[in-house]
């Protein structure tokens, strides 16, 4: 019997490395379950398309690729996922994770065993400061997104309100994360450099199942702009609760997580219109992209439509772009997956502006920069809801539309 299931254990083990032999098998880690499954699965269904188009294109090196899936549901299912993908499974290479906070847990373990951590989502500063020879963000930084969410308040609102920033206050609100607070610091920062008056900064707890507290100091700042870094369920609640309490005011920017989401809109009706959202896109100006990247873009919002039910938001775009370029431009030049190999072609990456499907370049902080494994050429845009959709307004390059609704009507004229 002993020799029997010894017999067993090596055929099992023989069956499994020669199955990794015939595929690349990467670690794809994202909150599936939970608070943030919504956007988790948004970003993994873009991942998935990613795969497809690379495996019906002959896959890497003659294998194909398969996605194996983590549930990284919370900080601490996020390392104990990362700890069984990276040993158990053996893989070189994970990628995920959406959120920072789940990002910063996974990554730890990763580093620590040598492999190569790829984020398509999380974009808390402090990710890329941690001098990690592993960890390679693909998207911009939570710092981008706050600076721009206080320069389309300078250069796009204020105008339409017909009033300089000096006599325009600023309320800033987030969860209190190291993702929203990267995203409202900077957001401060910012507004109070354009010159804003600024009423202060109201953190929350992104679970808090009852905003009217922070709803009221809203209203009590008679703030003429606010700008909120949110996830998701809360994302609602402080807009269905400002419309409870009758809080109105002349403009309302969103920076990313549920505000790009067809859901968001869904939720509000037609109250969404005039809302800002400042993240990246999915429907910039396609004459801003190269030939390649408008091509990609258009196969993959075809197929999302088709496997979804629905176009694409920022969020699944974001893991169909990140997933892409990992497959095609890092794993392909590396040939194999040894992380010295993997680490060594992401550096080489020099992608020129619009040579993606969200309008990006690629180019990696080196090793020793203070940002290392940053990308340096991802850039979020400013959108807004206009007739239940969101169109792009800022930066001109890549902008469709300009903005309109300034000030947002008021709650029972929407």
């Amino acid at each position: 019997m002993k020799r029997f299931a010894l017999t067993a254990l090596a055929l099992a083990a023989s069956t499994f490395a020669a199955q990794a032999q015939e595929t690349w098998r990467i670690g794809a880690l994202y909150p599936l379950t939970g608070s943030l499954a919504l956007l988790g699965n948004e970003n993994l269904n873009g991942a998935r398309i990613a795969v497809d188009m690379i495996n019906e294109k002959g896959g890497v090196a003659g294998k194909k690729v398969e996605l194996v899936q983590g549930d990284a549901s919370t900080p601490d299912k996020a390392q104990s996922e990362a700890e069984r993908l990276a040993s158990l499974e053996n893989l070189q290479i994970i990628t995920g994770t959406y959120s920072s906070g789940l990002s910063y847990a996974a990554s730890q373990v990763v580093e620590r065993r040598g492999g190569l951590y790829w984020e398509t989502g999380g974009i808390a500063d402090g990710l890329t400061k941690r001098g990690f020879n592993g960890y390679f963000r693909i998207v911009f930084t939570a710092s981008s997104n706050g600076q721009l969410a206080a320069n389309i308040a300078s250069s796009l609102i204020a105008p339409k309100l017909g009033k300089k920033p000096s006599e325009l206050t600023v309320l800033v609100v987030h969860e209190d994360s190291d993702y929203g607070t990267s995203v409202a610091t900077a957001a401060e920062t910012k507004a109070k450099e354009l010159g804003f008056k600024v009423s202060g900064r109201l953190p929350y707890k992104a679970s808090t199942t009852d905003l009217a507290p922070l709803v009221l100091r809203m209203k009590a700042a008679g703030a003429d702009i606010v700008i909120a870094s949110s996830y998701a369920n809360d994302a609602l609640l402080i807009q269905r609760q400002m419309k409870q309490l009758g809080v109105n005011v002349g403009a309302f920017i969103g920076t990313g997580g549920i505000y790009g989401l067809p859901s968001f809109g869904e939720g509000l009706g037609s109250a969404v219109n005039g809302i800002f959202d400042t993240e990246g896109s999915a429907a910039i100006n396609p004459a801003s992209l190269s030939e390649e990247a408008r091509t990609l873009l258009a196969d993959f919002q075809k197929r999302f439509q088709a496997s979804q039910g629905k176009p694409p938001s920022y969020v699944g775009t974001q893991g169909f772009v990140g997933t892409y370029i990992l497959l095609d431009k890092v794993l392909r030049t590396a040939g194999a997956a040894d992380p010295a190999k993997l680490k060594a072609a992401a550096l080489a990456l020099d992608i020129p502006m619009g040579g993606t499907s969200l309008g990006w370049g690629v180019k990696f902080a080196p090793p020793g920069n203070e940002m290392q494994g940053q990308n340096e050429r991802a850039f979020p845009v400013a959108q807004q809801w206009q007739d239940g959709k969101l169109v792009v307004v800022a930066p001109e390059n890549v902008k469709t539309a300009d903005p309109v609704l300034v000030p947002l009507p008021a709650w029972d004229k929407r």
